[in-house]
């Protein structure tokens, strides 16, 4: 990876400066998305590599700093079975959508936080703490699962809009 990164201030430690952490970055140019392991810094000099990193920041992320960035490491993730993952996003096309995970433990948890006023309800908060935890963890799947559904989108509305002419 060379050039020049962009990445929120949301991604960033509590004291980042000098220290590793491992963030997630977008290409300025590609804006392909990829978690790194790297040395980040607002002076360039304490970096034995560094390059340009934007970091966005407000309300809406248009407040922009500079700071740099040492790329240690790159985790270009897992390879994505795209065939795995049409056919399986097709099939649950025909099924329910209903997730039952049929422990008390979690069940008491998401209850707790929904009574706390974290969530609206109990399947708010499974559905938004599980696409937290699938896009930390799995970024290429949901990026590539994100590809399909756009993709199958424009083809559904291309089909209609072509279907009247």
């Amino acid at each position: 990876m060379t050039g020049n990164y962009i990445t929120s201030e949301n991604n960033l430690p509590e004291d980042p400066a000098g220290q590793e952490t491992t963030l997630q970055i977008s290409d300025e140019r590609t804006k392909e998305i990829s978690s790194v392991r790297a040395r980040i810094d607002k002076i360039p000099d304490n970096l034995t590599d560094p390059e340009t990193l934007t970091v966005v920041k407000g309300p809406h992320e248009n407040t922009e700093e500079e700071w740099y960035i040492d790329i240690i490491e790159t985790d270009e993730g897992e390879d994505i079975d795209l065939e795995l993952l049409e056919s399986t996003t097709a099939e649950i096309e025909e099924q329910s959508t209903v997730i039952n995970t049929r422990s008390k433990e979690v069940k008491a948890l998401l209850q707790y936080l929904t009574e706390k006023g974290e969530f609206q309800s109990v399947s708010e908060a499974s559905r938004t703490i599980m696409l937290q935890h699938l896009s930390e963890n799995y970024p290429n799947l949901v990026r590539e699962y994100i590809d399909l559904k756009v993709q199958s989108e424009r083809t559904d509305l291309a089909e209609e809009l072509y279907e009247h002419e």
